[in-house]
């Protein structure tokens, strides 16, 4: 029996409150929210491990060595949500009508510019080439921020892996 989504729900808000409160030791720090995330998600996981999974684990041996993980694309879809909310002066919840009112070539551009700047900050500017492809198809999509970040996971280092390596 796996994590349920409430669960994940609570522990990303947790860490995206922590992300953006000056008095968090997560504050503005991408490495520090993602390390947190990752830890109170595997809280989460070990809780709800049963011993045939946990047996299973260890006989497959699924310990592998991964590319460096920037952060997992839950949370990069949510910072990206954010930061895309912040570039259209309106919140995350202004995502929608600001594509409405200016159009999906128009958003495009502003969206593209936006993940291109997190994308650099985050010291993955060899990402970039991805954010075209990735902002079009994302423009379908409710959760904007979340399917750019699937995007850019298509086409990192680990692709599919549910994480941006790089």
């Amino acid at each position: 029996m796996g994590v349920d989504n409430t669960e994940l729900e609570e522990v990303y808000k947790d860490n995206l409150e922590g992300f953006f409160d000056e008095n968090s030791e997560t504050y503005e720090s991408l490495q520090a929210s993602q390390a947190k995330s990752d830890e109170d998600i595997k809280d989460l996981e070990e809780t709800h491990l049963s011993m045939l999974d946990k047996t299973a684990s260890f006989i497959t041996g699924d310990k592998k060595v991964q590319a460096f993980r920037l952060m997992s694309t839950r949370w990069a879809g949510t910072i990206l949500n954010v930061a895309i909310g912040m570039a259209v002066s309106g919140g995350v919840g202004a995502i929608a009508g600001y594509i409405r009112s200016k159009g999906k070539k128009e958003a495009a551009r502003v969206f593209s510019r936006t993940v291109k700047s997190r994308l650099i900050a985050w010291g993955a500017p060899k990402l970039a080439w991805a954010v075209g492809v990735s902002v079009t198809v994302a423009l379908t999509y409710s959760d904007v921020g979340g399917m750019i970040a699937k995007q850019i996971d298509k086409r990192d280092k680990k692709k599919n892996n549910g994480y941006i390596d790089i």
